[in-house]
């Protein structure tokens, strides 16, 4: 069921990707959804955001920086999407704020501990699995946004047990498929509390 709705994101995202018009209708699309999750959790200039999942139109990486100033990583793991996300960044002048890579959510080879926050999108699949492997490797404090679908859309989207993490605070959107942001903070360890 997943397969139609990341078509239909591709397909929009590749429209945007090369008209101007057609970005900034999109581009509204996500605007306020980035202002809240950038409230919820509190990003600042200072911090470095990791976006998992950015398609072509990377939208959330380049309003998270735009609307905090914030230093923004934002990977996909469709090669296809890179030189498109890459050349919206160098368009609106601001590739030496936000850069794009080729990299699986999860993958081993990327190092985590890097960022205070990581975003993880509502296409992102498998959830639990790539938020489990990343969640390890982040430092204590890392902040974790992650979209959940509107009840609607429940069926469509890789979905992750609310029980696997301590419900923390969240946000609610209207009017899209994206009907929450969930607030995670990774705790410190016991081995680290004790040292």
């Amino acid at each position: 069921m997943l397969g139609w709705i990341k078509g239909l994101t591709y397909k929009i995202e590749n429209r945007a990707s090369r008209a101007g018009l057609f970005y900034n209708i999109a581009r509204r699309y996500y605007k306020d959804v980035i202002e809240k999750e950038s409230i919820l959790a509190n990003i600042t200039s200072s911090d470095h955001v990791l976006c998992i999942g950015g398609g072509m139109c990377p939208f959330s990486a380049i309003l998270f920086h735009q609307l905090t100033g914030a230093r923004v990583t934002v990977i996909d793991n469709n090669s296809l999407c890179i030189p498109k996300a890459q050349d919206i960044i160098n368009r609106l002048g601001i590739d030496k704020y936000v850069q794009v890579l080729f990299q699986y959510g999860g993958s081993e080879d990327l190092d985590y501990s890097q960022y205070s926050v990581i975003h993880l999108a509502l296409q992102v699949s498998p959830m639990e699995q790539v938020f489990s492997q990343v969640e390890k490797q982040a430092l204590s404090g890392t902040r974790f946004l992650m979209r959940r679908p509107t009840k609607h859309f429940d069926d469509m989207y890789c979905q992750m047990s609310c029980n696997t993490l301590t419900c923390g605070p969240y946000i609610t959107h209207k009017s899209r498929n994206i009907g929450s942001t969930l607030l995670y903070t990774k705790q410190v360890e016991l081995a680290e509390a004790s040292a």
